[in-house]
């Protein structure tokens, strides 16, 4: 079982030799098909990617319609039966990740979707500030814009192919419509697991700010009711309150 590991990136120079190192590290590399898609940084971030071209199967730089215009490109050319998004400020957990990932799939020839914990770190930090956690995520917490953890979400390519990719007219929230499709439209198999799959640093396009949570709710928002699920704004914003049992969790 082949797992395709889609990096996107743009001027992103501090952090993606970091996130390459994690992928081509792992131990069961030969099952490892990994693509990174740039938007057309005018960084070093080409330069380092570049250090690294024996390790990586597909480099395409060019400018694009925003992150999940980028991840689409990078399904569209994949390869695998099993898709990863590791963006360039992510890392694996360890190097056992793919390993693990697979022996899931392999255990359950049902299994369309595996989901585990995301680590977010500090701002320039080791330090970690909250455990995203998958153990308690249940389908219902959709519906007020709370949805489990992207970068440690791993989907079978065919569940892609079935039910397409992701909406490139979200900015922030494109992981969260899509979720809606496959989980509360369509049902999607799918396992979670208590465990910790990636380490994401603070910081992204999905940060804290309010600009970005003020993008992220409107989206979120407009989604549910794309789906003609009971919506508004209050809702949404019950999100937050989840959120804050992150802070605690162990």
């Amino acid at each position: 079982m082949k797992i395709s590991v889609i990096t996107v990136s743009f001027n992103s120079a501090s952090t993606i030799e970091e996130t390459i190192k994690s992928v081509i590290s792992q131990k069961n590399k030969k099952n490892i098909e990994y693509i990174i898609i740039d938007g057309g940084s005018t960084d070093k971030t080409k330069e380092i990617i570049n250090n690294y071209k024996s390790d990586i199967d597909i480099f395409l730089s060019e400018k694009d319609k925003g992150i999940f215009d980028a991840i689409n490109k990078g399904i569209k050319y994949s390869t695998g039966d099993i898709i990863s998004i590791l963006h360039s400020d992510d890392i694996f957990f360890n190097n056992q990740i793919i390993d693990c990932v697979v022996k899931y799939f392999n255990e359950d020839d049902k299994l369309s979707c595996l989901i585990g914990n995301t680590l977010i770190l500090k701002k320039n930090s080791n330090k970690i500030l909250r455990k995203y956690s998958s153990k308690f995520f249940r389908k219902w917490m959709l519906r007020f814009g709370y949805s489990p953890p992207h970068p440690s979400t791993f989907i079978k390519k065919n569940i892609y192919d079935k039910f397409g990719h992701y909406n490139i007219n979200n900015k922030i929230a494109g992981d969260f419509e899509f979720y809606l499709k496959i989980f509360l439209k369509y049902s999607v198999n799918y396992k979670a697991i208590d465990q910790d799959l990636v380490i994401m640093k603070s910081g992204g396009a999905s940060s804290n700010s309010f600009k970005s949570n003020l993008i992220s709710t409107i989206e979120i928002n407009n989604s549910l009711k794309k789906y003609k699920l009971s919506s508004n704004v209050l809702f949404v914003v019950l999100r937050f309150p989840l959120k804050l049992f992150q802070y605690f969790i162990k």
